[in-house]
């Protein structure tokens, strides 16, 4: 663990303090030498790259674009049904 920086002097170094946190730095900030918080680098977040699982997909998933795009009948069957019922008292 390294230095540990006073809440006070945290407070007046703020924007001093984040710009070493950014640039990889781990700081320590506490009071009477005892750390109480960190002041950390933002882990990176990975991006994903198109077409990553197209390898992993289960074989048995086949799908007709017809079937995910087109109208859900039974859901049409449903909402049509509701429309027909008295409302709840």
């Amino acid at each position: 663990m390294g230095d540990v920086v006073s809440i006070s002097e945290a407070k007046a170094n703020l924007s001093k303090l984040v710009k070493r946190a950014h640039a990889g730095e781990i700081i320590y900030v506490g009071a009477y030498g005892h750390a109480e918080a960190i002041l950390a680098p933002v882990p990176s977040r990975r991006r994903i790259a198109v077409g990553v699982w197209r390898d992993r997909r289960h074989p048995d998933f086949a799908y007709d674009s017809e079937e995910i795009i087109g109208p859900d009948s039974d859901l049409a069957d449903a909402v049509a049904a509701s429309l027909d019922e008295a409302p709840p008292q």
